[in-house]
C-alpha cells in the first residue's frame, strides 16, 4: 500500500506541463512606449514566439506561456475516471513595433484561467 500511496504522490506532482516564456506583468508596465527598443525587448524577454504584421505593416512580438496541471483527484483509481481534469494558466504578451522607429509602439497583456474536466462525466 505505501508503494501505491508514493506513486501516486510522485505522479501527481509531476503532471504538470508548460510551454514558452511567461513575462510578468510588471516588466509590461515597465515598457516606455516610444523609448524601448525592439532590440531591449529581445535582450530581456529572448525571441518572441512568433512574429506578425498588423494592416498598418506594423511588426507585432508575440510572447505566449501556458501552464497547466493535472488535478490531483485525477490519480486516485476509479474516481479518476470520473472527476479527472486539470488546470490551466495562460499569458500572451504582444508588443507592437513602429516600423519606422523600431520602438514600442504600444502592448497588450493578457491572462486567463481555466479548469478543464476530463472523464466519463466531462461534457
Amino acid at each position: 500500500m505505501k508503494v501505491l500511496i508514493i506513486i501516486l504522490l510522485a505522479t501527481a506532482l509531476t503532471a504538470c506541463a508548460s510551454y514558452g516564456k511567461r513575462v510578468d506583468r510588471n516588466y509590461a508596465d515597465k515598457l516606455q512606449k516610444g523609448v524601448t527598443t525592439q532590440a531591449e525587448v529581445i535582450g530581456a524577454l529572448g525571441q518572441p514566439m512568433s512574429v506578425s504584421y498588423n494592416s498598418n505593416n506594423e511588426k507585432i512580438l508575440h510572447y505566449l506561456h501556458v501552464k497547466s496541471q493535472a488535478k490531483a483527484i485525477s490519480f486516485v483509481p476509479i474516481v479518476g475516471l470520473f472527476a479527472g481534469g486539470a488546470d490551466t494558466e495562460s499569458t500572451t504578451f504582444l508588443i507592437i513595433i513602429d516600423k519606422d522607429t523600431g520602438l514600442v509602439k504600444d502592448w497588450n497583456y493578457s491572462q486567463s484561467n481555466s479548469s478543464m474536466d476530463t472523464g466519463v462525466t466531462a461534457n
